[in-house]
């Protein structure tokens, strides 16, 4: 009120929505609404009253908004599925990076040797440890990886709830020595992760996009990623990157294995 008249109010996801509701209903302005990503999608469905509350919350945000952006015709396709919104009303942005980030950033053998020996192919994961990322089936792939091709080390570089579950899981398997989590990267040592990878793989159950997927590209790593969601538009199998059966540790393996071998 103190600056003047705004044109519109851009609001982005459930937390700003009453907010956003208020300012509309306030001052007379129309609401641009981007949906990052949908309660439901995250937890695989509304299981509780807390996803419920949220669910109907981004339901009134889009209702309340003029127009809703997303980042894909995945997520196009579950708000409307969801919410019942009018395919005109909901516009598709992709998501992009800095195509500079990697200019100048070369392959560092003393940080890489902090995380794997020098034969050893690094397979790398970069993300939030959280069921919807799928890492879970990424370890349930590494025994066949080993089996197949020994010299490889799989590195999961990033923190979230999950933490605990996948290193127990890793321990089972009997592959302490064989994954390394990093726990928390700031953005110069995850992008010097990048250039010391081999493979990068991202097995996503949920992914309304998945811009770790164009970080990965960018670095020059060959990508694998799930048949879902942002993902599965953005990677055209055997083209610019391998597509793998969503949740399916099997699948995964035969790709990483197909890209460890292939030397091209």
């Amino acid at each position: 009120a103190t600056e003047g008249k705004f044109d519109v109010i851009h609001a982005h996801d459930w937390l700003v929505a009453y907010a956003a509701k208020t300012l509309k209903n306030s001052y007379n302005i129309p609401i641009v609404a981007t949906i990052h990503a949908t309660e439901a999608g995250r937890n695989s469905g509304i299981h509780d009253e807390t996803q419920r509350y949220i669910n109907d919350t981004e339901w009134m945000l889009t209702y309340e908004a003029s127009e809703v952006i997303v980042n894909s015709n995945y997520m196009k396709n579950e708000l409307q599925r969801l919410f019942g919104l009018p395919y005109e009303k909901i516009n598709v942005i992709p998501n992009g990076i800095n195509l500079s980030n990697f200019t100048g950033i070369e392959r560092d053998y003393d940080f890489r040797r902090q995380y794997a020996m020098d034969n050893e192919k690094i397979i790398l994961y970069v993300g939030r440890l959280v069921y919807e990322k799928g890492v879970q089936h990424l370890i349930a792939a590494m025994p066949k990886i080993l089996s197949n091709y020994n010299d490889a080390k799989l590195i999961i570089a990033g923190r979230g709830g999950m933490m605990d579950e996948l290193r127990a899981e890793a321990s089972n398997l009997g592959l302490n020595d064989k994954i390394y989590f990093t726990g928390y990267l700031n953005s110069k040592q995850v992008q010097k992760m990048y250039k010391c990878a081999d493979v990068a793989v991202f097995p996503s159950t949920y992914e309304p996009f998945g811009i770790v997927a164009l970080e990965a590209m960018l670095s020059e790593n060959p990508i694998v990623v799930s048949d879902i969601g942002g993902l599965n538009e953005i990677v055209q199998h055997k083209e610019n990157g391998m597509k793998t059966y969503c949740g399916n540790p099997n699948s995964i393996a035969d790709a990483i294995l197909e890209l460890l071998y292939d030397h091209k």
